[in-house]
Formats: C-alpha cells, sequence, structure tokens
C-alpha cells in the first residue's frame, strides 16, 4: 500500500490543471477537502484507508489552478465531475464544502459514483451564515494576508471542540493551501449561492448510498444540518462523532478513517 511519500499528480481537465495524491489500494475513493484546505487534510485516510484514494486539490486551491472560476457550486461539480470521467467511478468522500460538491454531482451524474459520505456538510446556507460567507469574501478580496490569516485563525478556533488539535497549525496549513485567495473566494461564492438555491432539490433525486457524517459539536454544520439533509435523503444513513466539532478531520481523524473503513466494506462492490 502506498502512504506517505505518494508524489503529486496533475490532470488537465477543461480549463484548469488539476493536482491530486493517489495512495492506497482496493476499492476507488475520491476525496474532496472543505473551502480553505486541500489534499493534505486527508493524509490519515490516506494512509489508513483499505482503498485506493485520490485526493485532489479544489479549484484554486493547492496546487490547481484557479481557471475561469465562476463562483458556482455547478462548475465545481462539473470539475468533480470531469475527474471521475477521467479516472473512473469512485465512492466520493467530501469535506464541508467538498461535501456539497460530491452530493450535487450525485444527482447529475450518479453513473459516475458509487456511494457518498457527506462528512459535516450543510445542503443549505442560512441567513446569518451567508452574511459571514459575504463578509470573508470582501476581505479576501482585498488581499491582505495578514487579515486573511486572522479571520481564518478565528473561524478554526470556533470549529474546534476537544482541543486535540492545534489552531495555529491548521491555519498555517490553509493560508498555503489558498495561496493568493481566489480559490477561496471562488468557493466561498459558491458557497453563499446556496442561500438562494438549497442543494435540497438535487438531494431528493439521489438513488445512491449515501452516508451523511455529523460532529456532535460543529457549530457551523451542526447536527441540525445533517438532519434537513437527511429529510431529503430518505435512503441515507446518518453516524454522529460524539464530541467532534466541524474540524473532524483534525480532532478526530481515525474515528472518521473506521466509519469510512466500514462504509466500504459494505458498500465496497458498488
Amino acid at each position: 500500500m502506498i502512504t506517505d511519500g505518494a508524489e503529486m499528480q496533475t490532470e488537465r481537465l477543461g480549463d484548469i490543471e488539476v493536482a491530486y495524491r493517489p495512495a492506497g489500494e482496493g476499492a476507488r475513493v475520491v476525496l474532496l477537502h472543505g473551502l480553505a484546505q486541500d489534499h493534505e487534510m486527508w493524509g490519515a485516510q490516506q494512509r489508513d484507508l483499505p482503498a485506493s484514494t485520490l485526493a485532489y486539490d479544489l479549484r484554486g486551491h493547492g496546487r490547481t489552478t484557479v481557471g475561469e472560476a465562476d463562483g458556482t457550486l455547478a462548475q465545481l461539480g462539473q470539475d468533480l465531475i470531469a475527474f471521475l470521467e477521467c479516472f473512473g467511478p469512485a465512492h466520493c468522500a467530501g469535506f464541508s464544502l467538498g461535501g456539497t460538491i460530491a452530493l450535487w454531482a450525485a444527482a447529475e451524474r450518479p453513473d459516475l459514483m458509487q456511494s457518498v459520505v457527506a462528512v459535516a456538510t450543510s445542503s443549505v446556507v442560512g441567513r446569518r451564515a451567508v452574511a459571514g460567507v459575504r463578509e470573508r469574501i470582501e476581505l479576501f478580496e482585498k488581499g491582505d494576508a495578514g487579515a486573511m490569516r486572522e479571520v481564518l485563525l478565528e473561524d478554526t478556533r470556533q470549529q474546534l471542540a476537544r482541543g486535540t488539535a492545534t489552531a495555529e497549525e491548521i491555519v498555517d496549513g490553509r493560508m498555503k493551501a489558498i495561496g493568493d485567495g481566489r480559490g477561496y473566494i471562488n468557493g466561498a461564492r459558491a458557497m453563499a449561492g446556496m442561500h438562494e438555491q438549497p442543494l435540497n432539490d438535487a438531494l431528493s433525486r439521489i438513488e445512491l448510498p449515501v452516508l451523511v457524517v455529523a460532529g456532535e459539536r460543529d457549530v457551523v454544520c451542526p447536527p441540525r444540518a445533517a438532519e434537513i439533509m437527511l429529510e431529503h435523503l430518505p435512503s441515507a444513513e446518518y453516524e454522529e462523532l460524539s464530541g467532534a466539532g466541524h474540524l473532524i478531520t483534525d480532532e478526530d481523524p481515525d474515528t472518521l478513517t473506521r466509519v469510512l473503513s466500514t462504509w466500504l466494506e459494505r458498500k465496497g462492490n458498488g
């Protein structure tokens, strides 16, 4: 099994050069990170999952170029579809924004997916939350790296619940992942768009196996957000991680890996 040391690779898909890290052997699993992150957030899962994982950097994050970004969930979903068309059908596990992307694509192209695991994900952005997202877009558009770091540090502290991860170290990685900030702005605009156009209608069209994973103490995508999703995904399954905040891969990577491993054991043949 390939673990640490696997080299990043790139693939031209449409208007962007997509960077991804392959690891492991077994069922194919595509891993999608959240806003202001990159493939490195999935390090523990790529090391420990008994699967062939492909963790790619979203448009404008990490080493993936931003291209002609239009700030929509549809474009990010089409990026995933292009990735799956290139590498073949797969299970998809997405964190936060990555989860909404995977669900959007599952509704559009179920032939390319075997299952979806949505981790710390919401299908709609409320009025208060969208105001905060728009404030961050305005701040990032100014390009002040110091101010960007401060707001990411504030957000990261709120997203941690257990005290088992250090916000400052996480933000070091997040600053590296966002580069000049254009990818963050693009992803944030896609999230803001979910205020006027929630994902709920799309969820009702998904017939694939879906697992919704939530952190008990998540203040960004709380268990209530999972409940809303489950109302539109009547056949989906649910797993709540006791004591976990939003940043599950930082706070409790081993438990998440066990959840994913169990899911793949049950759904591995599609």
